[in-house]
């Protein structure tokens, strides 16, 4: 086995890729679009802010009179950063500035083509540290990609994607891409790699299964969630997946841009309030308005819920009841049923991240 390294630039390796030099096909490599857009957003971040990024390994190897290089780790990486620049995706609106020489860029939201020249070129001759693997046979290939690839331990919400089933977790990935998720939300970088949205995304899910089948649940902590997503595995209808595609159709066009009421702890009671609204046909113009007026108040039920222990039940429902009564009274609506049945035990200890 010979190992040597590719002094070439992105935009070289893109080229390769279009005329069939860089191929991704090799057997042992995980399919295409793995990763979400938030994961990708980082991607080009780092590129730009001059962050590490881990190695590509390359195959290299001919077929008839060309050189071919077999990507077998890093695949994730180039096609996202190909991809980017054919202008395919816009950054995620979590994606943080980048100073360059004392300026500094805003790229959230931006795709390829709105970005300044300077931040184009520095994206198109980025050179990734590439490993080229020469003679090698299909056993030290294999050892190779699972050396490269040997396991961490995965949070419980990142859990959740296996406990929940295939079918079921890439249909959350769809509903995570809409404006609501990339553009509304304000979740810090450390809940964003936590993968805090999808966590806020079962949160709301578990608590409009409370209101509408009387789900009993403790808390909506992450051990929650998880024995929630087993109960929905299997039995999340289609019928119940329309309902959450629309109330976040509604809610992305209510919030269009960022809302600094939407952090973690908020966001699942707007959108089970968001459903009250949806239900009374209230415009998305106008439940942002009582969002922004209920942010620019004092409510002390809401806010004596809030705080350590903000995940138990108690403390969940004492906000969404709280909001709801004032949701009621801006809009002249009675008689709104926003919770369940009550559990008997409200037992858990975590707290808001």
């Amino acid at each position: 086995m010979i190992r040597s390294t590719l002094p070439s630039g992105v935009k070289t390796l893109q080229k390769w890729y279009a005329n069939g030099q860089l191929v991704f096909d090799n057997a042992i490599q995980r399919s295409s679009g793995q990763w979400g857009i938030l994961q990708k957003s980082l991607l080009i971040h780092s590129i730009l802010a001059g962050y590490p990024i881990t190695p590509v390994f390359l195959l290299k190897y001919k077929n008839d009179d060309a050189t071919i290089y077999d990507c077998i780790e890093g695949k994730q990486r180039l096609l996202n950063t190909f991809s980017f620049m054919s202008w395919e995706y816009a950054l995620h609106g979590g994606t943080p500035d980048v100073e360059l020489d004392g300026e500094v860029y805003e790229i959230a939201g931006r795709s390829f083509d709105e970005l300044s020249d300077e931040l184009k070129d520095i994206i198109s001759g980025y050179r990734y540290s590439i490993s080229v693997i020469e003679d090698a046979t299909e056993e030290e290939v294999e050892d190779i990609f699972y050396r490269l690839n040997s396991p961490t331990p995965l949070t419980q919400i990142q859990r959740s994607r296996s406990v929940m089933g295939t079918e079921l977790a890439r249909w959350t990935r769809d509903i995570l891409e809409k404006d609501f998720f990339t553009k509304a939300i304000c979740l810090t970088q450390a809940q964003w790699r936590r993968e805090g949205d999808l966590e806020v995304l079962l949160q709301t899910m578990l608590l409009l299964d409370n209101r509408s089948e009387n789900y009993e649940y403790k808390a909506i902590s992450n051990t929650e969630v998880l024995k929630y997503c087993s109960h929905i595995r299997g039995r999340f209808s289609p019928e119940k997946r329309v309902v959450i595609e629309e109330l976040f159709d509604y809610l992305s066009g209510a919030f269009s841009d960022k809302c600094k009421f939407l952090k973690k702890s908020a966001v699942p009671m707007v959108a089970v309030i968001g459903k009250l609204a949806l239900e009374n046909s209230i415009t998305p113009e106008q439940y942002r308005g009582f969002i922004d007026s209920f942010a620019n108040t004092v409510n002390e039920e809401y806010e004596a819920n809030k705080g350590n222990g903000n995940v138990k039940r108690v403390k969940t429902e004492g906000r969404l009841l709280a909001m709801a009564d004032d949701f009621g009274q801006y809009f002249n609506i009675s008689n709104l049923v926003v919770i369940g049945g009550s559990a008997e035990s409200e037992d858990a200890n975590e707290a808001e991240d």
